[in-house]
């Protein structure tokens, strides 16, 4: 990069940014810094600006990536289309020609002068081996890379900028937003969370009182039942690696008895500083209210002093189906959830009813709190959410070998018909994973990759497995349409083939 007398932020980790639009004629990037090396623009002080590596190709490379792979089928021209009016997608795209990878940032605006809407992205490059940067800073980039997206669109509408030709004049208005807007980034790069290394450091902690089932309801993640019986508390922090997806995380087991609580709190930094997902356990059928609210009021406080806005999962057990609907055990949920949401707040939550008798429950719980990890959920389940659609679906589910949920979307249906739940479908499909995975271990052509499970005369589900790298998964579709399935095998290649790159940066 040439010397920049106007640009004052040399050791800036983001390399570039490109807001692209799909014009007329396809994705284009209208705006970008810093500019290509291949330049052919020309504008008083100009040679105080940087150039980079980068070539015009390869910023229209981005364009078309960052645009199209989200594209789906649906009305542009409808105004009111609340779908995409809804559309506000972050996601890590990978650029391995360009050794970087690209935190961008995907919605639609609506051109009265076009009468439909118009997809726009904004894209940051980042060199591969300062990946982290990303991950661990994405929740504090949304803001500043939302609020200048705005700022781009709202001067392409009063401007009617549709191409990179319409956008030339303005250049010099843009370039001081694109010096305040890397500002912003520097800003967070100069407080980072963690070290920036290229891989991605990943923690979760399972805290809560005592005998609140902590260990049995990892026990079951596992798939190790046979310990439940004889399962004792336990007596000292631990903590033990988790293979996901090819990524190592760190799971930390925090005993709920009192002592180890006030360890939690006296080591914070150790224990609650850099985790990525906490899960809090209360135990319906003993919540002993007022000292987890003690407990969580201190956890809350240490939070703070981070400012840090880890979610937590909120894991209430023991819902066991011959209890849950007594009058009782909703009365003691309600209590649980009203009095611990008055300690977080405004913080990142989810609560989930779970019993070890239903792996669904427990699955879906652990589930939740690993997709938050993943920069790329929104982006698979904004996909998902077109091809269930365009196919006549009415649900999907993105699984992997273990079971746990990666992805899920439901489409409406019209009329009164029943539909069933996630929960479900889950559980017809579950027991087919096994089979699955033994049937193709060796993945023969020769075999199908579907299995259709038909219930009923309008109940369908489809098991579709595939294959990412070294890693099995599952796609679960649901639908009450027979021909749905001609449909699935048509499209789904096409599909497979935008969601690949999103699965291999799934939590990378």
């Amino acid at each position: 990069m040439k010397k920049n007398l106007l640009f004052p932020f040399d050791d800036l980790l983001v390399k570039g940014a490109i807001f692209s639009i799909y014009g007329s004629m396809g994705p284009e990037a209208v705006f970008f810094y810093p500019f290509p090396s291949d330049s052919t623009y020309s504008f008083p002080e100009m040679d105080n600006h940087a150039s980079s590596k980068f070539e015009q190709r390869n910023y229209m490379q981005i364009a078309v990536k960052s645009i199209s792979l989200l594209l789906v089928d649906y009305s542009f021209e409808d105004e009111k289309n609340l779908q995409l009016k809804d559309v506000h997608i972050f996601g890590v795209l990978p650029y391995p020609d360009l050794n970087c990878i690209g935190l961008t940032y995907f919605t639609y605006f609506f051109s009265q002068e076009r009468k439909r809407f118009i997809p726009v992205s904004l894209s940051l490059l980042v060199h591969e081996n300062k990946r982290s940067f990303i991950y661990d800073s994405i929740n504090r980039l949304k803001k500043p890379t939302k609020d200048f997206t705005q700022y781009l669109i709202e001067l392409c509408i009063k401007n009617k900028i549709y191409s990179e030709l319409e956008g030339q004049d303005y250049w010099e208005n843009v370039l001081t937003k694109f010096i305040d807007f890397f500002g912003e980034i520097q800003k967070i790069q100069n407080q980072p969370i963690s070290p920036i290394t290229k891989k991605r450091r990943i923690k979760i902690l399972f805290t809560g009182l005592e005998n609140t089932g902590k260990t049995s309801f990892i026990l079951t993640v596992k798939r190790k039942f046979s310990g439940l019986p004889t399962i004792l508390p336990s007596t000292e922090p631990m903590n033990e690696p988790l293979n996901f997806l090819g990524t190592t995380i760190m799971k930390w087991d925090i005993p709920g008895k009192k002592d180890f609580r006030k360890a939690i709190l006296e080591n914070s930094e150790l224990y609650l500083f850099e985790s990525d997902v906490i899960y809090y356990f209360i135990d319906v059928m003993a919540p002993r209210i007022d000292e987890s609210l003690e407990f969580l009021a201190k956890v809350m406080d240490k939070l703070h002093e981070y400012e840090s806005k880890i979610p937590i999962v909120f894991i209430i057990t023991k819902v066991d189906e011959d209890v849950a609907d007594s009058i009782e055990i909703k009365d003691a949920i309600a209590e649980i959830r009203q009095s611990h949401l008055k300690i977080i707040g405004d913080h990142p939550y989810k609560f989930f009813n779970t019993s070890i008798f239903s792996i669904y429950s427990v699955l879906n719980a652990f589930s939740y709190g690993l997709r938050n990890l993943s920069p790329n959920r929104e982006m698979i389940e904004h996909l998902l959410w077109g091809f269930l659609a365009r196919n006549e679906f009415v649900t999907g589910l993105l699984v992997n070998e273990s079971g746990l949920v990666l992805a899920a979307q439901q489409v409406n249906v019209k009329g009164p018909e029943d539909v069933l739940n996630r929960k479900q479908i889950f559980e017809i499909a579950a027991p087919q994973f096994a089979i699955l995975a033994k049937q193709f271990q060796s993945f023969d052509d020769k075999i199908s990759d579907t299995i259709k499970y038909q219930f009923s005369e309008k109940d369908i589900i489809i098991l579709k497995r595939f294959i990412v790298e070294d890693f099995a998964f599952f796609y679960i579709f649901y639908t009450k349409k027979p021909e749905s399935l001609k449909n699935l095998e048509k499209n789904f290649p096409e599909f497979l083939d935008r969601i690949r790159n999103l699965l291999l940066l799934y939590i990378k």
